[in-house]
């Protein structure tokens, strides 16, 4: 009986609290509205590599997003509020697959390359993309994430050309 009185007492409390809790601002403290980015990424239109990751950093403000290419060159980007980035203008870079220096040095544990001139060449020669795409100062790629459901395809070249986006 006193436990069933103390619940009818402290149960609107309660509800009070976590609906307060609930509404507030986000891990990241924005209250505005967020959108979702998907895309594809292509080079010379083929997908590009499985594995190579995508950044979003926002131009203003310290929110950064990435995800992973799948093997048809799409992607989701990951943040760490579930419902999306902070609308806004956002510069783009890609960062090359986490095995891909493996590819060049040799595996952990056997043979490796250590002559350093040979592994720069080789690491650029190989590398799946234009080396401009790997800081947001070269790139020349960026998107305006609005509120809702973003589609950001990126069209890159091997050409000194900056990539274009679409739609």
């Amino acid at each position: 009986m006193v436990q069933a009185d103390l619940m009818r007492a402290i149960g609107p409390v309660l509800i009070f609290l976590t609906l307060v809790v609930g509404c507030g601002p986000a891990v990241d403290g924005y209250s505005g509205p967020r959108g979702t980015v998907a895309g594809r990424l292509t080079i010379d239109g083929a997908a590009l590599r499985n594995g190579c990751q995508v950044v979003f950093m926002a131009a203003r403000g310290s929110f950064i997003a990435s995800g992973a290419v799948a093997e048809d060159g799409r992607y989701t980007l990951l943040y760490r509020v579930s419902q999306g980035l902070p609308v806004g203008d956002y510069v783009v870079q890609l960062g090359l697959p986490s095995d891909y220096a493996a590819s060049i040095t040799g595996p952990s544990g056997g043979p490796q390359v250590t002559d350093v001139s040979a592994i720069t060449k080789a690491w650029k020669a190989g590398m799946p993309f234009p080396e401009r795409y790997l800081a947001t100062s070269t790139s020349g790629l960026n998107f305006t994430v609005q509120p809702g459901t973003n589609t950001a395809d990126f069209e890159l070249t091997k050409s000194d050309q900056v990539g274009k986006i679409g739609k």
